[in-house]
């Protein structure tokens, strides 16, 4: 089942952001994490975002993200895709993200072949035990995570 979510821009009521919320990968462990990660054990939340440095919504939702990552009960690990790590490198120590990011591509494709995702950014949430109990297609917010995770 997929929930189309609309927004509306409150500083411009014309401008609408769609983001989809899907349940197509509920369910999916991705016990992998634990070993390629930095992962506190006390964690009830951690938030996996599939990022390029070159994709607007995904340079948007940054600040959303560290959010998240200074959040007690959330942990925040982007994984960059269709970019190159040098590209990766910049954008990282430019956004000052203290969040763990995996950049090397191999890695990613580990992690990114246990699941379905189509374009980016693509934010999936997973609870305690790694299973993914949310698939969100588009620019995300920190306030749209809490709601999911209540």
């Amino acid at each position: 089942m997929t929930v189309i979510i609309v927004l509306i821009n409150s500083t411009n009521n014309d401008e609408l952001e769609i983001v989809s919320v899907t349940d197509i990968n509920d369910g999916i462990v991705l016990e992998d994490l634990k070993e390629i990660s930095n992962l506190n054990s006390n964690e009830k939340f951690v938030i996996l975002n599939i990022w390029a440095s070159w994709c607007i919504p995904c340079q948007n939702e940054v600040s959303e993200l560290k959010i998240l990552s200074e959040t007690q009960g959330y942990s925040v690990i982007g994984i960059l895709v269709e970019d190159s790590e040098e590209n990766g490198k910049e954008f990282i120590k430019e956004n000052d993200i203290s969040y763990q990011n995996i950049l090397d591509n191999v890695v990613a494709e580990s992690i990114l072949i246990q699941f379905i995702w189509s374009g980016i950014p693509t934010t999936l949430v997973l609870n305690d035990n790694l299973e993914i109990i949310s698939t969100i297609n588009g620019e995300i917010t920190a306030n749209e995570i809490f709601e999911l995770t209540r």
